[in-house]
């Protein structure tokens, strides 16, 4: 016959059991902590993660050398003054003047063009570092939702273990029960405690981990918001293919780059062409007393031409070296794209079996889980069952939601990754 104190305690477990189903997976709020979602998060880290902020200054610095590449050479002025020190009344000279560099070949303009290829290359480089950081940044935030998830998960299994092990210890001290039971059940409710323990750790660890993506020193800690349900998506491999040789920004950098390179060898090119400088100047003589040969004051002008003679160096290994170069960058874009195709596919594999394994435990292996444990539950009232099968039952229901959390989190990371390979980004909060 079960005492009425046993039938109490084993309706405390059995509704302790069923508190955590599927469709209450949650992410409590700390009563202090502000909650944030991942699209919140995600504007927090785009606005203020430090690292990225570094890598904006490449940008500017590109545009600087922009302007610097248009700057042509300066005219030189020059003067000179010629005086008789020889005290034998010889006249005095008076030189003035003015050169300018014309640069031959295009120099300036291929200058420019390589300047400019530049700076697109390091603003793709820039959109690429933020696409690698946004990617690692839904993965913290989705690891920290997990880890939270768990913690829910291992509670609600330690305080059914701990009712458990109350109300065994109740029977023990009643003679219903052997006190071996009642031990047992006590120290399995002290190992689930250790083991949530353990993932609360965990969370706080992957928590803090938010705030430094976040780029804020000192800032109170998030507390992010979601469930890791995110909308199926349908993707079509050769659609996402093709766009991702488009739009990702990794293969634009690299093109970019190419371009860049290819136009450094019009610059080199140009430079083996002498460049002409363009001379005036103006003598003022004066008037020479000299006995001998002496002259009046008169004014003179002077125009010169003068082009250097490429005969020791003509900037050959300058153009070869272009050259080399060119042949890389065309070598590393096919290197670059071919990574990017086996990225995508490997990405769109992963969602696919990531979405099946989902499946498995959204079609009813988590309510198997639950009947098991609830028949358990049912016959060790009625003596037909013994505690090492319920507590077997326990383990195998919360091993089960620990791997349905498993699943959903591979699959927000296989979405994560596929739309990062892709060079989409369309996620919602996951909030089903």
């Amino acid at each position: 016959m079960i005492r009425p104190l046993q039938l109490v305690g084993l309706c405390l477990l059995q509704v302790s059991f069923y508190c955590f189903a599927e469709n209450g997976y949650t992410t409590p709020n700390s009563s202090g902590a502000r909650k944030i979602t991942l699209a919140e998060f995600l504007n927090k880290v785009a606005a203020a993660n430090l690292d990225y902020a570094a890598q904006r200054y490449n940008v500017s610095i590109a545009k600087a050398q922009i302007v610097a590449a248009e700057v042509s050479p300066n005219p030189t002025v020059s003067f000179s003054y010629l005086a008789d020190v020889s005290v034998q009344n010889q006249p005095y000279i008076y030189t003035g003047g003015i050169s300018q560099t014309i640069e031959m070949g295009g120099k300036r303009g291929s200058r420019i063009a390589v300047a400019r290829r530049n700076y697109l290359t390091v603003a793709a480089t820039l959109e690429d570092f933020f696409r690698t950081l946004r990617g690692t940044a839904a993965g913290a935030f989705i690891d920290a939702i997990t880890d939270r998830m768990i913690v829910e998960q291992k509670r609600s299994s330690y305080e059914a273990l701990d009712k458990l092990a109350t109300t065994n210890q109740k029977r023990f001290e009643a003679g219903d029960i052997d006190e071996v039971d009642a031990n047992q059940t006590r120290v399995d409710a002290l190992q689930s405690r250790d083991d949530l323990h353990s993932s609360e750790s965990d969370e706080a660890t992957a928590t803090v981990a938010l705030a430094q993506l976040m780029g804020i020193a000192g800032a109170e800690t998030p507390t992010p918001v979601g469930n890791l349900r995110f909308r199926m998506r349908n993707f079509n491999l050769k659609t996402v293919l093709a766009g991702a040789m488009q739009k990702r920004p990794d293969v634009i950098a690299a093109r970019h780059s190419l371009e860049a390179a290819q136009a450094s060898v019009r610059l080199a090119r140009a430079n083996r062409y002498p460049d002409v400088t363009v001379g005036l100047s103006l003598v003022h003589t004066t008037r020479s007393k000299n006995p001998i040969n002496p002259s009046p004051t008169f004014d003179a002008a002077n125009l010169s031409v003068s082009v250097p003679l490429p005969l020791f160096n003509s900037l050959r290994g300058e153009y070869e070296s272009a050259v080399q170069s060119a042949l890389q960058s065309a070598t590393s874009l096919k290197s670059i794209m071919l990574k990017a195709e086996v990225d995508v596919r490997q990405s769109y594999k992963r969602y696919e079996l990531a979405n099946a394994r989902l499946g498995q435990y959204q079609g009813g292996a988590l309510e198997l889980a639950d009947k098991v444990l609830q028949a358990k539950l049912v016959s060790y009232q009625k003596g037909a069952a013994t505690l090492l099968d319920v507590l077997t039952a326990q383990k195998a229901e919360n091993d089960v939601h620990l791997a349905y959390i498993n699943a959903l989190t591979e699959r927000a990371k296989a979405l994560v990754a596929l739309e990062q390979a892709t060079a989409i980004w369309d996620l919602e909060d996951g909030q089903e």
